[in-house]
Parts: structure tokens; sequence; C-alpha cells
């Protein structure tokens, strides 16, 4: 039955005062979603404000807090500040919003929420929906969606019906704890994956339930992100086993008794005649190490507040918090309202409160060069203004605040990006202390310091070196031994350690586990067997390629190829030399030489070089041949005096010739076993002219003859003397 009053009834009642914050705590945060503005929070969906003039929904997604389109059911009138709500849903079918609070609040002293909160008015009666939930998230991370709604109420995630053809709706980010105000009762099940992934499920299962199986229930879901965990915690039922029904302890009723309003009721009237439906609501969590849950409700009806819910909070608990309202409806309806939201700490902060974290998402795994975004969330919970506030962090280095004055009970967010060194690394993490300072009436404040460690965690890695025990040169037929170093340099243990090699079979492992690196990583050393085949022969060499690899967090990690090549035969270099300077050859002259040298084996040789008798220095082009390869060597010899002494000594009476100067060259090379190998002896001669030295002939006496009549006479020159005649 509709509840109906007259005007003056509406004057009359009293419409509860606005929640304050503990005395205990700190303030942080006071919102009446009274007036026609909200700019601290963002609208989400259907989200909307009754004391902003009436307008149209911008839509599905995000958008700033604005005026309520006509709604369905008994929803109060727009423009109706200061009498105004936060509007999540009205009773009009598949309605789905939500408020974001995207500003982190500091988590070290607990934290304390009050708010009002109204479920009525449905359109249909006999089954409400679906309730509103009230959730924190790690406050590292941008707040900027709510979860999946529905029976997830906009905290957890969702797959719609159960249809593995649907798409998996994912639960808010980085989730901490999910409170639902669930008047169906879906929340309360694990029912369309909701808590996928977690050990412990909700006593009602996973199965589809006709009513919802917590109806009327206080239900707490814990931490989660994306698809995975928002696993069910704790419900205000005397029945935890998998068998139901599970009735609900709670001492009243989460719904309110307002169906309708009068025809025309202005906002005042209006909130009069929402007051018997308002269920104020205080979630209290206490701070680290042993944080504490408490939920309280009072249902409005001159009993007080009941402690509904206490149980242990998840940890560890996150450095700040975000948090949010969502609430929904589907195939059932309900009105959903939110109104006075008080937020405080759950113990005094000091007077000037820092919380230094690291932003998420990181940038992947930390390396040297990574860049780590940095928050300060400072915190002036004092009664005076804070003036000149700045923040210093020695290794971070210079930090932004958005703001150098901070108001009695405000917050502010202050930014600074890190570049990870290589020091860093080797440490394996980044360890920085933060202080805020600022003055109050002419005094300095200084906050007490925030530390914080970021774990550099290194990828799971491993590494493979190989090589040949049995020394060279090698024969078909030989058998050689390999050993291979096998090293863990990651961050993650390493199990079932083992090495593949192409040519070695039956490998064996001193160690299949290995530690995660320290300086340095842990290692052993694995062993295998291979005897060279004819195949091996022909080629001239045999080349085997093995790999190393471990198991690490069920993963399979593999290391690079390593490659070791035995050359199989006898090595050859071959060396031919020649002479480049054109003669005539005497002393004083430049003769430059050039060798061709040739490895005429199968095997590589390394250090190549070209000795001669003569020439003191040679040079070659290339120091290293493959095999079938060349290279060329150059060298300059000057003809000396000696050269030329030791032509007249051998010039045996002299013939007016040249004589020879002969020098001898070798090539030699180093094998892969480090064996010198060296070529047949190579030479060259080249003559000197006019290398004899002067001489005299003594006078030729002619002894006296006598001609015979008519023969003829011949002169030195061999010419014929008659002709002389």
């Amino acid at each position: 039955m509709a509840l109906v009053v007259s005007t003056g009834a509406f004057l009359a009642l009293d419409v509860g005062a606005q929640a304050q914050p503990r005395a205990a705590g700190s303030p942080l945060v006071n919102e009446t979603f009274t007036q026609a503005t909200a700019p601290d929070f963002t609208g989400v969906g259907s989200a909307c404000l009754t004391g902003a003039p009436a307008a149209a929904l911008p839509g599905p997604g995000d958008h700033p807090l604005g005026g309520c389109p006509e709604g369905v059911g008994p929803v109060p009138p727009p423009n109706g500040a200061p009498h105004g709500y936060l509007r999540l849903t009205d009773a009009s079918n598949d309605q789905s919003g939500a408020v974001l609070y995207n500003n982190a609040l500091p988590a070290n002293q607990g934290i304390d929420v009050t708010f009002d909160q109204w479920q009525y008015g449905s359109t249909t009666p006999a089954h409400p929906a679906d309730g509103i939930s009230f959730f924190l998230v790690n406050g590292d991370g941008a707040l900027t969606h709510p979860g999946a709604f529905g029976g997830s109420l906009g905290y957890a995630q969702k797959l719609p019906d159960d249809d593995p053809t649907a798409t998996f709706l994912p639960g808010v980010d980085r989730g901490y704890l999910g409170v639902g105000l669930d008047v169906l009762g879906n929340y309360f099940g694990d029912w369309e994956h909701r808590g996928n992934g977690c050990a412990t499920r909700s006593p009602a299962g996973t199965g589809f339930r006709v009513p919802g199986p917590g109806a009327n229930m206080v239900t707490v879901r814990g931490p989660g992100d994306g698809t995975e965990g928002y696993c069910f915690l704790t419900a205000t039922t005397s029945n935890f086993t998998t068998t139901g029904p599970w009735p609900s302890t709670l001492p009243g009723q989460l719904q309110g008794p307002l169906t309708a309003l009068p025809p025309g009721a202005t906002p005042a009237q209006a909130e009069a005649a929402l007051e018997p439906s308002r269920r104020r609501v205080h979630v209290e969590l206490t701070p680290s190490p042993s944080p504490v849950l408490t939920v309280s409700v009072d249902f409005n009806d001159g009993t007080g507040s009941h402690e509904v819910l206490s149980t242990p909070a998840p940890q560890p608990v996150p450095p700040t918090y975000k948090f949010g309202f969502a609430g929904s409806t589907g195939g059932f309806t309900d009105v959903h309202l939110i109104r006075n939201v008080v937020v405080s700490s759950n113990q005094p902060l000091p007077q000037l409160n820092l919380v230094k974290q690291v932003r998420q998402p990181l940038p992947g795994d930390l390396v040297a060069g990574s860049q780590v975004p940095y928050d300060f969330v400072v915190t002036n919970s004092g009664t005076t203004n804070i003036t000149g506030l700045a923040v210093t962090d020695p290794k971070v280095g210079p930090v932004s605040c958005p703001r150098t004055t901070l108001a009695s009970g405000q917050t502010v967010t202050c930014t600074a990006t890190y570049t990870v060194t290589a020091a860093d690394v080797t440490h394996g993490s980044i360890d920085n202390t933060a202080t805020a300072t600022g003055t109050s009436n002419g005094q300095t404040v200084t906050s007490p310091p925030s530390s914080q460690s970021v774990p550099i965690e290194r990828p799971a890695g491993i590494t493979v070196e190989k090589k040949a025990q049995t020394p060279g040169p090698y024969s078909v037929g030989q058998t050689v031994t390999f050993t291979y170093d096998v090293s863990n340099t990651g961050g993650a243990e390493l199990t079932d350690v083992h090495v593949i090699d192409d040519h070695v079979d039956g490998i064996t492992c001193d160690s299949t586990t290995l530690a995660p690196a320290e300086s340095p990583g842990d290692s052993t050393t694995c062993s295998g067997t291979y005897t060279i085949t004819a195949a091996d022969g022909t080629a001239g060499s045999v080349t085997n390629t093995a790999t190393a690899a471990g198991t690490a967090d069920g993963q399979t990690i593999t290391s690079p190829q390593t490659q070791l090549t035995l050359p199989v035969g006898a090595p050859h270099i071959k060396l031919k030399k020649r002479v480049i300077t054109r003669g005539p050859y005497k002393v004083g002259t430049k003769v430059q030489y050039s060798y061709t040298v040739t490895n005429t084996g199968s095997t590589t040789l390394h250090d190549v070089l070209v000795s001669d008798d003569r020439v003191a220095s040679i040079t070659c082009d290339t120091t290293t041949l493959a095999p079938g390869a060349s290279t060329t060597c150059h060298g300059t010899y000057t003809i000396s005096q000696a050269d030329a002494n030791a032509c007249k000594k051998t010039r045996a009476g002299g013939s007016g010739k040249g004589c020879a100067v002969t020098n001898v060259a070798v090539a030699a090379g180093t094998d892969p076993q480090g064996n010198q190998i060296a070529s047949e002896p190579a030479t060259v001669t080249i003559t000197l002219s006019n290398a004899r030295p002067p001489h005299h002939k003594p006078p030729h006496k002619k002894p006296p003859h006598h001609k015979p009549p008519h023969q003829k006479s011949y002169g030195q020159d061999g010419t014929d003397s008659l002709k002389q005649l």
C-alpha cells in the first residue's frame, strides 16, 4: 500500500540528521549529494543528482554527475537542492548506475564510511532488485569503471547467464572489498562465475537459484581483478552449509516501505516521505596488522544501529583506498538512492600524513631504464591550513604537487617518476623514503616518513655453455666427451633442468633444480658423449647444437642455442711467394714480395702469419681462413751491401753476369685445438746486376810466329782480319 501523508505532516517529520565523522578518526570526505553538483565524484550509467535541474542522461559510460530525467517509480523530483539525492537507478527495468571516487585516501590508519541508502518503490514487489554495493579498491590504480552489474552489484565479475558464448564481464579493477546490501540475493551466490578461480566458494554454490539464495542479506566479497577473484568471504546468514535455505540474520529489512509519492510532491515533501525507507550503513575497517571489517546498519526503526557483521579483513591491506557505490535493476526493480557519505580514518592521522605508493599498472618487468611512477598521498589532518606544502624523496628526485596549500581535512596526490638504474637491478629492489613538510600557524609541520620497497623480479632465464673435454685432432670412430655448464639467470627457481643436443644422447646433469640467480647465479654441469662418424670425416667437421631447458612456475624456459664445431681430419696450409718489384736489382733497391696463403684443409685456421728469412715484417690481409679460403700477405726487403759481398765470395772467376739472392718463407696458422700448422717452404730468387768487382786483365803477349802462306787471320772481336787489309 502506498504511503500517503498530508503536506502538513511532511513539515513535522524528522528527515534524519546528516551522518557525522567519527570522533576517533580524521575526516577525509563529506558529500551529502543533496545539492546540484558533486564535483569529486564521477557518474556511470544511470547515476544522476535529483538536486540538479532535470536533464537527459548522457548514456552509458563515465560522465560528470548532472540532473536526472523523469523516472519510473516514486523517485524524488528534479531540481530538488538542498533536498536532493544521488539516484543510482529508478524503478525501470535494466538500469545500472554507479559513482566513483577516484582520489586516493590514506589506509595506514584504517577507514570508516557512513552513508544513507534507500531501496524501495519496486514495480515488481514480489521480487525487488537488485541491491546496492559499497566497494573499496586499491588506491594505487585508476578507478574508472565499476564491475559487472546484476547479481554482481557493480563489484564482481560475471559471465551472463553462465552462457559460454557470452562475453565475460570483468569486476572492478584491483578490487579489495565489496559490501553488498543485497535485497534480491544473487550476490550471495557464485552463479555466473562470481568468485571465478577462488578456492573457497559461496555456500550456495555456482548454480542458478530462484529466488536468489541470499535475499535481504549483507554479503562481503574479497579482492579481485578482471575475471579472477572477488571470492565470497562471509554474509549475514545462520547457515554456511551447502544445503539451503540460507536465512538472513538481519534484524530488519534493507528495503524500505515507500511504494508511491503523492502527485506533485515537492522535493521537501518527497524527502519527508522517503525518511522511513532510509537505512544508515556504517562500514568500519581497522588498520593493519590485523584488520577487521565491521558492518552496522540502522534500520530506522527506533532501535538504533546494529552490528550485523564482523570478520577479519583481507591481507595485505592496500596503502590507499578509492571507493564507489553501485546499484542496478533487471527483470525485477527498485529505486536506489544514496546520501550523506562521510569518510574518515578509523584512527587519528598525524597532523600531516604521507603515504607513498607506486602507481599501477607498472610498465612490465622492471629493468634498467624503466620508468616507475610514484604517487605521494598527503593529508592535512589538523585544524588549520598548511602552506608551502612540499614532498622530499632523495632517491626519486623532484616531486610535483598540484597545490602547495592544503586546507584542513583535505587530501592531495603529488607525483614523481623514477628511472630504474643498473644498481637497483643488482640490488633486486628500489628502496626509498619520503617526507612531506609545510607550515601551519608559522610552525613547520613534518609528516612521519613513508618508505617503500619495490621488488625488481627478474624474469625466469637459463643459459648453457658447451665445451669439448676430449682434445683433438679428431678422427672417425673417436668418442668425444662434451660438458654443458647450465646457469639459472632469472628470478625464479628452475626444476626439471636438462640439456638437448642434436648429436648427443643420454646427457646427464649433476642437479636438475637450480635456485633463483643471486650473484653468481646457481648452476650445474651436464655431460654426454658422441662418436665421430664416417659422414663427419667426409664433411671434414661435425657441428652440434645444444639448448638447456627448465620449468619455472609451470612454464618451460629455454636457453639460447649454443654451437660447437670440431674439425675431423688434418688441417693444411699452402704458401706461394712472388716478387712484385721489377729489376734491375742492386744495393739499396727495396724489393716488394707478395705471399698467397691458402687453407687447403678442412679446418678453420686462426692467427695466420708468414715468416721469411730475409723479410723482417710481413702483414696479411686477414689472419683467419676458413677451409678453401686464401689471403695475401705483404713484405719488403732492401738489398744490402752484405748481399753484394756474399755474391763476391761465391763468385768463381766472374762471368760478367749478376748473382742470385734467394730467400725462404713459411706460412703458419693455428687450428681450433690450438695446434700450429706450417706450410712447405716457398722460395724466390732475384739476380743482382753488376755485382762483380772491377779487375785488370794482364797484357797479352803474342808469341812470334810465322803465318803460313794463304792463312786467314781474325781480330779479338771475332771479325775476319782479312777484311781489314
